[in-house]
């Protein structure tokens, strides 16, 4: 559209849109209505937002298919804008070297050839460029190089993405890179409010539902939660419709396409619910859906292959329920599990290992230390290491493979001898092979008052704290 306006700042502003979100965007229909100028023109940088240079193929054989008599002939062009020493080897010889396309093809198959050598160590002795051939200086490539597109190494801006444990407040959003010790400012975040629940989807996107917002047109529903999603790549939070049904000690967890606020506390009567409302991302669109069996708060939420689990809680009587209920919303039904070991509420739980975790939390007894992880396959609780304190409020998260406690709340002794609950900030990791929980700082002083996720994020957008 920036090139029919003879507008070239807005040509170059939607490849950029594009290329910062390739991997979201390159399964949509419009990607594969791009002429073969405009797909180069995103494809051909070192600002491309991908981890692997597989996705980079794997779009440009779907490009190509999608018009298969006109595009064939551009594929050659085309794969100078593919980086193919930055795929696996194995990747390769399994999808490359095989594909009925590119066998088919004497051009192409002499391009393989040459791609072949130079994972042997073996390059061309001498430029394969030919003059006026399309795809071959991209933004990103040198002119200069010696080699032709397709054996360009460098690494795409995507590709120096990493694991980060995301600490969101209502100041800022912080994140934490454990291996490297580092912290980066992710966004500012004034308007996320204090008491809000996060969720990044399998699609690394991040989500928060919280608050109260009061919506003066709307007066069947004026009150509702405010509702954001996480752009990284301009670092702001961009306002969705916020929630009907406005809640508080709620959690949320998804499926496919649809997030799933799953019961809490109703902010104007102060009532456990059991009501659970469904976002639909593609539709951008509220629902109710069915309702969980019992009014609940304060439990925690976890998803896995493509079921909701609801897991303990308590009820308005603050009874603590060890209760386990799975959601399938296909069959739109709630199924009772294996209940947990130790009644809780206000507890860490995540998916780890192929295995959910809970840490901590409070009963009728107070504070508990207990920990415990459910096997799938056999619908059991099975023991797990304590935690180290008796605590509430775990910020519980797997990552990079590995198990993090971040933060919470525990009984501590104060400078008037008296003990009360008191936030703490500390970051514990589990080690798996000793089976044992070991502290890693003592103070995170940006987990105070946040919610904590696992998101991968690229350094490189971010400034250092």
């Amino acid at each position: 559209m920036g090139l029919v306006l003879s507008c070239p700042r807005l040509a170059v502003a939607a490849r950029n849109y594009i290329a910062d979100r390739f991997e979201l965007l390159h399964k949509d229909e419009e990607f594969l209505k791009l002429a073969a100028h405009e797909l180069f023109a995103v494809i051909g940088g070192d600002s491309l937002n991908v981890e692997k240079e597989e996705l980079v193929f794997e779009a440009v054989m779907a490009w190509a298919r999608h018009d298969r008599e006109k595009r064939i002939k551009v594929l050659k062009d085309a794969f100078n804008c593919i980086r193919f020493r930055l795929m696996s080897e194995k990747y390769f010889k399994e999808k490359v070297e095989n594909d009925e396309v590119i066998k088919a093809d004497p051009e192409l198959q002499k391009m393989i050839q040459v791609i072949k050598d130079a994972f042997k160590g073996k390059l061309p002795d001498k430029p394969i460029k030919k003059e006026g051939e399309e795809g071959v200086s991209q933004e990103g490539e040198e002119e200069d190089s010696p080699f032709p597109g397709f054996l360009n190494d460098n690494r795409r801006h995507g590709m120096f993405v990493r694991d980060f444990i995301l600490m969101i407040n209502d100041t800022a959003a912080v994140a934490y890179d454990v291996n490297e010790n580092e912290c980066f400012l992710a966004a500012m975040s004034e308007q996320v409010p204090r008491n809000h629940v996060s969720l990044v989807t399998q699609q690394n996107q991040l989500y928060i539902i919280g608050g109260l917002f009061v919506d003066e047109d709307n007066k069947d529903m004026p009150l509702q939660c405010y509702f954001y999603l996480f752009d990284p790549f301009t670092s702001e939070w961009v306002a969705m419709p916020p929630m009907p049904s406005p809640r508080c000690l709620f959690n949320i967890g998804e499926s496919q396409n649809l997030l799933f606020a799953v019961a809490g506390k109703d902010l104007q009567t102060n009532e456990s619910l059991d009501t659970v409302m469904c976002y639909d991302v593609e539709k951008m669109r509220w629902t109710e859906t069915k309702k969980l069996p019992l009014k609940i708060h304060g439990h925690a939420v976890v998803s896995y292959k493509g079921l909701v689990y609801c897991i303990g809680g308590k009820t308005d009587d603050n009874k603590a329920l060890n209760k386990v209920f799975a959601y399938n919303h296909k069959q739109s039904e709630w199924r009772e599990m294996a209940a947990m070991k130790t009644p809780r509420a206000m507890f860490g739980a995540v998916i780890h290992k192929g295995k959910i975790v809970v840490a901590g939390g409070v009963n009728e007894e107070g504070l508990t230390a207990s920990c415990e992880a459910y096997d799938f396959a056999t619908n059991k609780w099975e023991p797990f290491t304590e935690f180290p304190q008796e605590r509430s409020s775990i910020n519980l998260l797997s990552t990079g493979g590995l198990l993090y406690a971040v933060g919470g709340f525990a009984m501590v002794q104060m400078e008037n001898k008296e003990v009360a609950p008191t936030e703490v900030t500390d970051v514990w990791q589990y080690e798996d092979d000793k089976k044992q929980w070991s502290g890693m700082l003592r103070e995170m002083r940006y987990a105070a008052g946040s919610s904590c996720v696992p998101m991968r994020l690229n350094a490189a957008r971010m400034p250092k704290l």
